[in-house]
């Protein structure tokens, strides 16, 4: 009888409440908190009357600084890699330090966004060449006479920019995470050069994780 009442107004309840779904009521909604609903602003594009040319929206104040933009990405070394000659550089920027934690970092950015299509060790056969019928354009080997002959501004220039089929990942990786990179790149090609990688030669993940340790080492001695 308990079970039978129960049902009886759960079934009740569900018809009250499908009954009322899209009914109009001709009264206008209460509006509990009144400064929540109405609040003194305006919105975009909107006309406001204080000003001469009637608009709402007024152009921010001469030498105003966009919010996270402090320093207006006007150092060209750090967030272009370029001198002031234009010239793509060689060198880290000055409030970037060369460390073995900036090199695990590039190995970890590299690995999580390079390696899928250059492998971990930049030889250019990641797994995502061998997946649904490969790529039409094989990914380069970062390890060939050219490329390591690129000064380090290239590489960073390549993430910030995308080259041929591959696209910019400026939107994916901080400025400061693609330098990184860029001296990750580097200390696997000078550690590929001792080993005799190429572009035709693949390396396991293992053997790809030994700079890491070697340039750990070194800081440590």
């Amino acid at each position: 009888m308990k079970l039978r009442s129960s049902l009886l107004t759960a079934v009740g309840s569900t018809a009250l409440a499908a009954g009322c779904q899209g009914n109009p009521f001709p009264d206008p909604p209460v509006h509990i908190i009144q400064n929540m609903d109405f609040q003194q602003r305006y919105e975009a594009q909107e006309r406001n009357d204080l000003f001469e040319d009637g608009r709402a929206m007024r152009r921010p104040v001469e030498g105003t600084v966009a919010r996270g933009e402090v320093h207006l990405k006007e150092n060209d070394h750090l967030y272009r890699g370029r001198g002031p000659d234009g010239r793509l550089v060689d060198a880290l920027p000055s409030n970037i330090v060369d460390s073995a934690a900036l090199l695990a970092r590039g190995e970890e950015r590299f690995n999580i966004y390079c390696s899928p299509c250059h492998d971990k060790a930049a030889t250019g056969h990641g797994i995502a060449t061998t997946r649904g019928g490969g790529f039409q354009v094989q990914p380069a080997s970062l390890h060939q006479d050219r490329l390591r002959a690129m000064p380090l501004g290239y590489f960073f220039d390549v993430i910030t920019n995308g080259k041929g089929t591959m696209l910019s990942y400026a939107a994916q990786i901080p400025a400061e995470d693609r330098w990184a990179i860029a001296a990750w790149v580097r200390t696997l090609q000078t550690h590929g050069k001792t080993k005799g990688w190429d572009e035709t030669t693949g390396m396991t993940t293992v053997a790809a994780a030994e700079p890491a340790a070697e340039n750990g080492a070194q800081k440590d001695g």
